[in-house]
């Protein structure tokens, strides 16, 4: 089973610009987590599509895997998104990444020395649960061990395009 994160985008009720979420789901293959990221999507259920996704297997430092037994360490794994502007242009500017810390406090600290340096205005925008970040522990019934391992590499999309999904 592997860590997947799918970037999907669509539409939204009266939306009029296509809208995205992150999407975290444990699948043998990218279109085996297709059911559950219908069923997790927001808006449009006919609208709904893929723009990338991404197998996470490293992190900040650490081997990403999943098991059906809980950590035994104290380090987790957080997603952080951050939100900025830039006087050139009227939208708001995002960046995400993955970070290992013990605590949402450190993750979100991590997260906002290394995103979206230089940009104006730099802020926390839409960060999930506590203190402002995601923590990511357990994707469909399986917990995320992380072990460390300083030669790995970040993530990067696996695929990108239009795949859609909906109904």
């Amino acid at each position: 089973m592997h860590l997947y994160m799918f970037y999907l985008g669509g539409n939204a009720g009266k939306s009029n610009i296509e809208v995205h979420d992150i999407q975290f789901v444990a699948a043998e293959k990218p279109e085996d987590a297709w059911p559950a990221l219908r069923e997790a999507w927001f808006g449009d259920p006919d609208k709904v599509h893929i723009d990338g996704y991404a197998r996470l297997t490293w992190a900040d430092g650490y081997t990403v895997t999943l098991s059906d037994t809980r950590p035994t360490d104290d380090n987790r794994l957080f997603f952080v998104n951050a939100g900025a502007y830039h006087p050139s242009t009227l939208a708001e500017l995002h960046a995400f990444d993955l970070f290992v810390a013990k605590s949402a406090q450190e993750a979100k600290a991590k997260g906002l020395a290394s995103l979206l340096n230089g940009a104006l205005h730099q802020h926390k925008d839409n960060l999930k649960d506590v203190d402002d970040c995601l923590l990511l522990e357990k994707i469909d019934g399986l917990y995320i061990h992380l072990t460390p391992c300083a030669t790995g590499v970040p993530f990067t999309p696996e695929w990108q395009g239009y795949q859609p999904i909906g109904l």
